[in-house]
C-alpha cells in the first residue's frame, strides 16, 4: 500500500498542471493578503499622505494601546471627547490638511478603531441611523441586543430557536472588553479561510479530477484491473494520494496566509470576543480565536470531502471536463450567486452549509438557524462536521463499488 500511494503521489506531482495551478493560486493569495500592504499608498487631494504599510502600523499600534480596556462609560467618554475635533463637513474630514494635522493624529486617530466598533454595534439597533447622545455602555448593550433580535426576525427563527439564543445572550457580558484581534480577525474574515476555500476548490477541480479518468483514457487500467487484489488496494491508494495532495496544498496556503497576517497585523488576542471584532450582533459565546480554529478544521475537512467527491464523480462520469464543471459550478459559482430566501428555511440551511458559504463568517458561520437532531440543537457549523463526514464516507464506498465492478470491455 505504501508503494502504491507513493506511485499515485508521483503521478500527481509530476504533472506540470498541478504545480502551475498551485503556484498561481498561492501568488493570488499572497497578493490578496499582502498586496495593499506592500504596494499601495494613500493620496489625498493629490498629495502623498502615507504608505499603506504605515497606515496599517499606526492603526495596529493604536488598537493595541486600547486593547484590554472595557467598553464602559469611561472609554466611551474619551471617544466622545475625541469626536469634538472632527470637522462637520465631509470635505474637511477627507482633506489633506486635516488628515495630516497633529489634531487628527494625536486626538482623533488613536480612538478610530474602537469608535468604528462602537458605531458598528450601535448600527444594529432599532434606531438605525439615529445619533445616540451621549453614547453609554447601557445604550450599546441595548442596541446590540436589539440588533441580535432583528437578525433573529430576518432568519425567521422559531420560538424554540429564539429561546436557545436568548440563553446564549445571557452568557455574554453586559460590558464587552475590547481586545485587538489582529491576525485572528483577518483569518476569520474573508481574506483568510474563505479565500483559501475558494482557491482549494478550483485546485481540486483542476488537478484531482484526472486521478481516475487518466487511467481509463490511456487504457492503462487493464494492468491493475486484471489482478486479483489490485482493485481495492489501488482505489484506496488513489483516494489517499488525492487527499494527501489536497491537505498539503491547503496547509501551505493556510500557513502562508496566517504568517503574512501576523507580519502585517500582529498576532492579536485569541480571546477577543467575536462581537468586538467582526459580528457585533452574533449571540454565540465564542472568541475570534475559537472561531478561527473551528473554521480551519471545517476548511480542512471540507477540502478532504470535496476531494473524495471529485474523484468519485470523475470515476462515475469518466469525464474530466464534466466533473470539473460540476465542482466549480455547484461548490463555488452557484453557491455564491444564488441566495436562498429565509422563507425556505430547510433549503437555506442546507445551502449555507456548502463550504464556501459556511466559511463566510457573517453569513454561514454566524447563521443562527439551528438543526434539531433528536432533541439536540446544533448550529450550522456544528452540524456541518457531521454532514461532511457522512458525505465523505458515502461517496468513498460509492466510488469503491463502481471502481471494483468496472469492466474494461464496457468502454
Amino acid at each position: 500500500m505504501k508503494s502504491l500511494i507513493g506511485f499515485e503521489l508521483k503521478k500527481i506531482l509530476q504533472k506540470k498542471i498541478t504545480w502551475i495551478t498551485f503556484i498561481i493560486f498561492l501568488l493570488f493569495q499572497l497578493f490578496l493578503t499582502c498586496g495593499a500592504y506592500l504596494l499601495a499608498s494613500r493620496y489625498v487631494d493629490g498629495k502623498f499622505l502615507e504608505t499603506k504599510a504605515d497606515w496599517f502600523k499606526t492603526d495596529r499600534r493604536n488598537a493595541q494601546n486600547l486593547s484590554g480596556r472595557k467598553l464602559d462609560n469611561k472609554l466611551l467618554a474619551e471617544i466622545e471627547e475625541s469626536r469634538q475635533y472632527i470637522p462637520d463637513s465631509r470635505e474637511e474630514k477627507e482633506s489633506y490638511e486635516y488628515l495630516s494635522s497633529d489634531i487628527y493624529n494625536k486626538k482623533v486617530r488613536p480612538y478610530e478603531e474602537v469608535d468604528r466598533l462602537v458605531q458598528h454595534m450601535l448600527a444594529g439597533g432599532i434606531e438605525k441611523g439615529s445619533v445616540y447622545t451621549p453614547v453609554t455602555q447601557e445604550v450599546i448593550h441595548s442596541a446590540r441586543r436589539e440588533g441580535a433580535e432583528e437578525s433573529w426576525k430576518t432568519y425567521k427563527l422559531t420560538e424554540a430557536e429564539k429561546e436557545y439564543w436568548s440563553k446564549e445572550e445571557e452568557k455574554l457580558p453586559e460590558v464587552f472588553t475590547y481586545k485587538y484581534g489582529g491576525a485572528f480577525t483577518e483569518m476569520a474574515d474573508m481574506g483568510g479561510n474563505y479565500y483559501i476555500c475558494m482557491f482549494i476548490t478550483f485546485f481540486i477541480a483542476i488537478c484531482i479530477t484526472g486521478i481516475f479518468t487518466d487511467e481509463h483514457i490511456r487504457k492503462t487500467d487493464q494492468l491493475v484491473l486484471c489482478t486479483k487484489y489490485g482493485r481495492k488496494q489501488n482505489y484506496t491508494a488513489k483516494i489517499a494520494a488525492g487527499c494527501i495532495v489536497t491537505t498539503c496544498a491547503t496547509l501551505i496556503l493556510w500557513g502562508v496566509t496566517f504568517l503574512c497576517f501576523i507580519g502585517i497585523y500582529g498576532a492579536g488576542s485569541f480571546s477577543a470576543m467575536l462581537q468586538v471584532t467582526i459580528v457585533p450582533v452574533y449571540s454565540g459565546n465564542i472568541t475570534t480565536g475559537q472561531a478561527v480554529v473551528i473554521m480551519t478544521l471545517l476548511l480542512f475537512l471540507s477540502s478532504l470531502v470535496l476531494c473524495i467527491v471529485t474523484m468519485v464523480l470523475s470515476e462515475l462520469l469518466n469525464n474530466n471536463i464534466g466533473t470539473m464543471a460540476i465542482i466549480i459550478a455547484v461548490a463555488f459559482l452557484l453557491a455564491r450567486l444564488i441566495m436562498i430566501p429565509a422563507d425556505f428555511k430547510l433549503i437555506a440551511k442546507i445551502w449555507n452549509m456548502i463550504p464556501i458559504n459556511l466559511l463566510k463568517i457573517d453569513e454561514g458561520f454566524c447563521d443562527v438557524r439551528l438543526w434539531n437532531v433528536f432533541g439536540l440543537k446544533l448550529t450550522l457549523w456544528q452540524m456541518a462536521f457531521i454532514v461532511y463526514i457522512i458525505i465523505g464516507i458515502v461517496f468513498f464506498f460509492i466510488g469503491k463499488r463502481k471502481y471494483c465492478k468496472y469492466q474494461i470491455s464496457g468502454r
